[in-house]
């Protein structure tokens, strides 16, 4: 059995820590809310895993640093959690150096931090074409 990456799975690793839980199983992955069990330990017992997370601060941090640009590393550097996506939105919206190529490397950054929590894990994938 493989885990198929695909967009519907991609689009599971935002939001919070535990949303999402991966299924030994069936293999795939199951929002907490369809699963209706509050219980981690329960579900872990059930063969089930904590799917991976990536907050929106992650993204944007990997992206600045991405980018290699000093001046705007100097003012995202300087900002807290609370401040960072707000601020980054506007300078998305602002300045075109910033907003060419974020989202190939937001499929790029989430596919290849899928694919390390896959191998961290021994669950078996394929990436869907």
């Amino acid at each position: 059995m493989q885990l198929l990456l695909d967009e519907k799975t991609l689009r599971c690793v935002w939001g919070s820590t535990g949303e999402f839980w991966f299924s030994r199983v069936d293999y795939t992955v199951h929002s907490s809310a369809d699963l209706g069990e509050d219980n981690s330990v329960s579900l872990v017992e059930n063969g089930f895993v904590p799917f991976i997370t990536i907050s929106n601060e992650e993204l944007i941090r990997a992206y600045i640093k991405f980018l290699d640009n000093k001046k705007v590393s100097a003012v995202f550097d300087k900002l807290s959690s609370e401040e960072i996506t707000e601020t980054f939105w506007k300078y998305f919206n602002a300045y075109q150096e910033i907003s060419k190529g974020f989202d190939s490397f937001e499929h790029k950054f989430v596919l290849d931090k899928v694919v390390d929590w896959c191998n961290d894990n021994g669950v078996e994938y394929k990436i869907a074409e």
